[in-house]
């Protein structure tokens, strides 16, 4: 991945920062994009690429404005764009019976809209390069709902991800553009403690650990490897794949 330009949203923590961190070790130029500056700087630091190989940009990319924004910052930064990772996204919980449209609308906008606008903006720039790779992440919750844990609105919105990434891998396919998905399970990320209901998250992970048949539960650096897979373009003949990183956990 020698010299390409690589952006990841929600890059300041998590699975994002993994992903950027492999990304800049296996060559690639990136612009991290989150919410929380202070996060980003922290993650700059940390990562510790020079300035013109590691760039930041806070933005809500569930924004049209900011998402087209932090995609012409990129190409202004880099003057190209190859790798799209949409990874950054929002969680709520609660019952249907209790929910109102603001929790519908903040997991679709939060979730689904950011990573339709950010694919949008993306692909123009990947077809004038010739080509490119994108890569949204989604959730097993997409796929299986769990009784303690109620968030159909969040489920909604990471199904219509992976419903997105179908219909784009087919759309761009002609452009040479490649569009998959990978579907993670439970992950120790700092989004643990807003997904778990309950009591602590250690007692979450002790619970969800006896589940899952590999017995421990994802890493941010799991997702992140299959993320690289995808983005490869030595694996240039993949598109429209939904990956599940799981630990097994979906086939119990």
């Amino acid at each position: 991945m020698q010299d390409l330009v690589a952006l990841v949203t929600g890059g300041g923590s998590g699975i994002g920062f993994a992903t950027a961190q492999m990304l800049l070790e296996a060559g690639a130029k990136v612009m991290i994009v989150g919410r929380n500056v202070e996060r980003l700087k922290a993650a700059v630091t940390s990562l510790g690429a020079p300035d013109n190989q590691l760039k930041w940009a806070s933005a809500d990319v569930s924004s049209e404005g900011y998402a087209n924004k932090v995609m012409r910052n990129t190409m202004e930064a880099f003057d190209r764009v190859d790798i799209l990772v949409n990874n950054a996204g929002v969680f709520r919980s609660g019952s249907i019976l209790d929910m109102v449209e603001e929790d519908f609308d903040y997991a679709v906008d939060g979730n689904l809209k950011a990573t339709w606008f950010m694919c949008k903006f993306a692909s123009r720039f990947m077809i004038q390069n010739g080509g490119g790779s994108i890569v949204n992440v989604s959730s097993l919750l997409a796929r299986r709902g769990l009784r303690t844990l109620p968030c159909s609105a969040y489920a909604a919105a990471k199904g219509g991800i992976i419903s997105l990434t179908q219909a784009l891998a087919v759309e761009l396919a002609p452009h040479k553009v490649r569009v998959n998905v990978v579907v993670p399970a439970l992950v120790e990320t700092p989004m643990l403690e807003i997904v778990t209901n309950t009591k602590t998250t250690e007692e979450a992970m002790a619970k969800a650990t006896r589940r899952y048949p590999l017995g421990r539960l994802g890493q941010a650096e799991d997702v992140a490897k299959a993320i690289l897979f995808l983005a490869d373009p030595a694996n240039s003949w993949i598109t429209g794949v939904e990956l599940e990183v799981d630990g097994g956990v979906s086939r119990t």
